[in-house]
């Protein structure tokens, strides 16, 4: 099939509006540092994902087990509820390793993510499938024609789109959800990646959990999903993606600022800064409320600690990563 067909999208006030409003949130995300949380919050919304990845799929795991499993790493019995909990765990752990636009790293992660619940977990399907959503009668048969050359062409699209990350990471996953790549899983696979894809514009992306504002809203999610395939138009689904994007930022946002200690500052500061060297003046521009003996504290520690290296003294003194 013709790629840039399937990528096709019309643009409207509404996705305009959301596309703003977004962009808007996560620079306030940047300015309070909210793009990686605080460590008694991160277990927390990792739970949230899983689970709701796994209910959108119908998985009647409640919470509860779905944390027991996360802090155990057990094994689980092939195709069972608790195998699907223990593998999308290992799956949303592994992302910050993987490739959003190369297919190895995507078929890599199917690979864990159906992990003895598909026999050819890892592998594109090699005949055609009916797709459904919901209703007892096929929409349309998904064929497995070229494939493989589909995919590695949406996700060619998807690194090299110059349209704003936002929009194009819901063209992936509406992509994959109607190529279906693999014989099951395909849905879940579809929100993991873009979650990967928006990571690497927004780290805070690695943790905000949208899949449970999806879940919430699961019903038009699969109509949102059924009426772009029937049009051979994802406008309106993008519009949907994008309002439960928002929906997570305002809920992270309306919540106090962590209380952060030296190390953490010390962390987030070299989650962006550049691979050079530094000085005190540069840290204190990303944290500003610091008073200039705090911020000189938290450098001597992570100096001492070994995370990083000093050069020169006073004002002078550089800082750089130790690689």
């Amino acid at each position: 099939m013709d790629v840039a067909s399937l990528t096709y999208y019309s643009i409207s006030p509404r996705m305009l509006n959301l596309l703003a409003t977004i962009h808007h949130r996560l620079g306030e995300v940047h300015a309070r540092h909210l793009h990686k949380p605080a460590v008694d919050l991160e277990k927390a919304y990792h739970v949230s994902v899983v689970h709701s990845t796994l209910a959108i799929e119908g998985s009647t795991l409640d919470t509860l087990p779905v944390a027991e499993l996360v802090d155990a790493h057990a094994a689980a019995p092939a195709g069972s509820a608790a195998l699907e909990a223990v593998n999308t765990h290992r799956a949303y752990a592994l992302l910050a390793e993987l490739d959003p636009f190369v297919e190895h790293d995507l078929r890599h992660a199917h690979g864990v993510l159906m992990h003895g619940s598909a026999l050819d977990a890892g592998h594109f399907r090699t005949g055609p499938m009916d797709v459904l959503y919901g209703d007892p009668e096929p929409l349309r048969t998904a064929s497995a024609h070229d494939l493989p050359v589909n995919v590695q062409e949406l996700l060619r699209y998807a690194e090299e789109d110059d349209f704003p990350p936002l929009l194009t990471s819901c063209v992936l996953h509406f992509g994959l959800v109607y190529l279906r790549p693999f014989t099951a899983g395909n849905g879940r696979l579809a929100r993991l990646w873009q979650k990967r894809m928006l990571m690497a514009y927004w780290p805070v992306f690695a943790y905000l959990p949208v899949e449970a504002f999806i879940h919430r809203t699961q019903p038009a999610y699969y109509a949102a999903l059924e009426y772009a395939d029937r049009r051979g138009d994802c406008g309106d689904f993008i519009a949907y993606l994008l309002e439960r994007i928002d929906e997570a930022l305002v809920e992270l946002l309306a919540e106090p600022d962590p209380v952060r200690s030296g190390a953490d500052r010390i962390a987030l500061f070299l989650m962006r800064a550049p691979d050079r060297s530094f000085q005190r003046k540069d840290y204190l521009n990303t944290f500003p409320e610091l008073s200039t003996a705090t911020a000189s504290r938290d450098l001597a520690v992570a100096v001492a600690s070994g995370e990083l290296l000093l050069s020169g003294t006073k004002r002078q003194a550089h800082y750089r990563r130790r690689s």
